[in-house]
């Protein structure tokens, strides 16, 4: 018997065996990568015909973040920060910057380490641990640098899980617009499990992203994370046809925070778009609740726990 299909039969089970165990790390790789950023293409200028300032501030594990930092006229005026989404830079934030500067709001749209013109690795993305430290520094940078005491932060995905974790370890940050975060990575690495692939091979492809990243993907827990938040307000926005993040997940994330708090689900909107419906069509609304937390001073918090506290479906 000739060992010609043999040979050929065993190769093709020994690449099957690789593919099956090394395609989802190769995945996971390259879907958390960040995308090119040719410098000088796309900025608030070029983009809306706003004068911007570029700005570099440090990480508190030395690294240095970059960005475009919007003004408005009034030095005083509260500002808002953006985080953006996984594979994303801070261009994406370029969406809100319009609606938020005609409002009279400063806005800080900058690149996570690795991403963009900031320092680090672009291969080191962690879900929101490392990049909760850079909103830190975000904030940071705000009240240190530009003086600016009154401060919202608004994430998408991992940017609002980014948010969530940071808020919830510092009071600078007066309130938070939360648009499809997910509880924990297990929880959306597992929502979003293609069919056909084990358990023990994602909780692999999982251990090893850690180790060579250097994270613990039990510390990045919005579930447990979120009700420090409070008094300070939530927004928690979510798209109802989203498919990696549940929408029974989200309303879990809602019944642990603590008010003052608002859920608004979106019918149609998907977990890529619910980020331009959010602060594209629901602008206004999203600015009036940075208005109520940041500008109303003579209101207190308290006070907006009725408004605030709600379950809203738009459609």
């Amino acid at each position: 018997m000739s060992l010609g299909p043999l040979k050929a039969a065993m190769g093709v089970l020994i690449g099957t065996s690789l593919l099956t165990f090394v395609g989802p790390i190769v995945g996971e790789l390259i879907a958390t990568l960040p995308p090119a950023f040719p410098r000088g293409d796309t900025n608030p200028w070029t983009e809306l015909a706003l004068s911007y300032e570029e700005v570099v501030f440090p990480t508190t594990d030395g690294l240095m973040l970059r960005g475009w930092f919007i003004p408005t006229d009034r030095p005083n005026a509260p500002a808002i920060l953006y985080a953006h989404a996984t594979a994303h830079d801070q261009r994406s934030g370029l969406s809100l910057v319009s609606e938020f500067h005609a409002a009279g709001y400063h806005v800080l749209l900058f690149s996570y380490r690795g991403h963009a013109l900031s320092d680090g690795n672009g291969w080191g993305f962690t879900y929101g641990d490392a990049e909760s430290k850079d909103v830190d520094a975000a904030v940071q940078f705000l009240r240190e640098t530009k003086g600016i005491r009154r401060i919202g932060a608004i994430g998408h995905s991992v940017g609002a899980v980014s948010i969530i974790l940071s808020a919830a370890r510092n009071p600078e940050i007066g309130a938070v617009a939360a648009v499809a975060p997910f509880n924990s990575v297990d929880e959306v690495w597992h929502t979003s499990r293609p069919a056909l692939m084990p358990s023990f091979l994602l909780d692999l492809t999982l251990r090893l992203a850690e180790k060579r990243k250097g994270f613990n993907r039990n510390e990045i827990s919005p579930l447990e994370a979120v009700h420090r938040i409070a008094p300070r307000p939530l927004l928690v926005i979510h798209g109802m046809d989203d498919r990696r993040i549940t929408e029974a997940q989200v309303r879990r994330l809602f019944e642990v925070a603590r008010e003052p708090k608002a859920l608004w689900l979106v019918d149609g909107a998907t977990h890529a778009g619910i980020r331009d419906v959010a602060l594209g069509e629901m602008a206004p609304d999203v600015i009036a609740f940075f208005d109520a937390a940041l500008r109303d001073q003579e209101r207190p918090i308290a006070r907006l726990s009725h408004s605030l506290t709600s379950e809203i479906i738009v459609r």
